[in-house]
Order: structure tokens, then C-alpha cells, then sequence
């Protein structure tokens, strides 16, 4: 009885924890620096510039740690990492448009970090700004390290997070650099335009929920056999 009495306060303790608006702290962020991008019109695409681009990635979970990966030529070789996100623009005003779409960061040796997206672009202070919401966040990694420039485990950061994927997060700001007036809502022309991303990693609803009770069961547990 007294076992089964601490069940239902934990499911009551979580629920009570999910009916909130929750806060939860960020597991990682990424910012990446100089992408290109282009726009037909319906199709917004955009990917790491290379030479110059670079993708910083920072472990907020503790341990913390930090990677950056560049698309550099050394000896003539060049880094495979990359990072590229596609949206479709929907619902057009002079200065806004909504849009869904998905995004892939790849590291060195081929592991990814990918996502969905939705949200919003806005004319802000002159410049063409998106924000929005990532969702079913995936990690894929045959050695579990989001790996730097000379794919070492010493140039990494490990992503073995506490809570598992698939993660949710905020994309913070992608901004086209280019103080022009809405830039989105005419045709580009196929040229290519310069940009800056930053997005923060979050744990899903979910996975909190989960690790409420996990923590919950395994402290009766403890108790049990103390």
C-alpha cells in the first residue's frame, strides 16, 4: 500500500509538472557563421559557405565543453562537416511569411543532428529575420561525439545528454546580413545571400516527464533494498 501511494505522488508530482509551463534547461547550442542561401520565390534553402562558413557547437549539460568545425583546406584536403536547412514560405505579407521545414548538421565522420522547423520571418530593424521552434530533434553518431576540425575525440563534444533524443529547441535568430528592406517577398533572382543562425536545444516534454518517473521508480527501489 505504502508503495503504491508513492506511485500515484509521483504521477501526480509530474503531472502537476507537465500541466505547468515548464522551463527547462537548454542541453547544447549551435550557432553557425556565414551561410549561404538562396530563395525562388516559394523555397527558402540555405548551407554552410565554404571556405569561410563555421558551426560552433557548446555542451551547456555539464560537462561543459565546445567543437567548432570549419570548412578549411589543409594540404589541400577540406573538413566534411556541414550544415543545411531547407523551409517552404507559406501566408506572405509585406514584411512577414510563416514556414516549416528541416535542417542537417553533419560533423566530420558523418554523424548528424537533425530536426524539424516552423515558425516565422519578419522585417526587423531593416534586416530579414526567421524564428521559430525545432521539433523531433535526432542525433545519429556511430561513436557519440559531435567532432571538431581534426576529428579527434579530443576536438569533441560528447553528446551522451541525460535526457535522450528527440530533443525540441528555439531557433534563436536567422538573419540574412543585408540591411535591405523584406527581402523575401520578391523573387531573388538566383543570387545567393549571406546569413548567420543560432539555436538552443531543449528537452522534449516528453523525455522530463520520463525522467521524473524513472527517477521516482528508482528511488523506491533504493529505498526498498537500503
Amino acid at each position: 500500500m505504502l508503495k503504491r501511494k508513492k506511485i500515484l505522488l509521483i504521477i501526480c508530482f509530474a503531472a502537476l509538472c507537465m500541466s505547468s509551463a515548464p522551463v527547462f534547461a537548454d542541453l547544447f547550442d549551435v550557432s553557425v557563421d556565414r551561410i549561404d542561401m538562396t530563395f525562388d520565390g516559394t523555397t527558402f534553402n540555405a548551407w554552410l559557405n565554404k571556405p569561410y562558413g563555421s558551426v560552433t557547437l557548446n555542451r551547456i549539460e555539464a560537462p561543459i565543453e565546445t567543437v567548432e568545425l570549419e570548412y578549411v583546406h589543409v594540404g589541400g584536403t577540406a573538413t566534411l562537416g556541414d550544415f543545411s536547412l531547407w523551409m517552404d514560405l507559406d501566408n506572405f505579407t509585406a514584411t512577414t511569411a510563416t514556414a516549416t521545414g528541416e535542417f542537417t548538421l553533419t560533423d566530420i565522420d558523418g554523424d548528424t543532428i537533425t530536426g524539424d522547423i516552423t515558425g516565422n520571418w519578419g522585417l526587423i530593424g531593416g534586416y530579414t529575420h526567421f524564428s521559430g521552434e525545432m521539433s523531433d530533434i535526432q542525433w545519429t553518431s556511430d561513436d557519440g561525439f559531435f567532432n571538431g576540425n581534426d576529428g579527434s575525440d579530443d576536438n569533441a563534444v560528447p553528446l551522451d545528454l541525460i535526457t535522450l533524443p528527440p530533443w525540441e529547441g528555439n531557433i534563436i535568430d536567422l538573419t540574412i546580413n543585408y540591411h535591405e528592406a523584406w527581402m523575401l517577398y520578391t523573387d531573388w533572382g538566383g543570387k545567393t545571400k549571406i546569413g548567420t543562425i543560432d539555436a538552443s536545444v531543449v528537452p522534449t516534454p516528453a523525455a522530463v516527464l520520463l525522467g521524473i518517473l524513472g527517477l521516482g521508480v528508482v528511488g523506491i527501489k533504493l529505498r526498498k533494498y537500503a
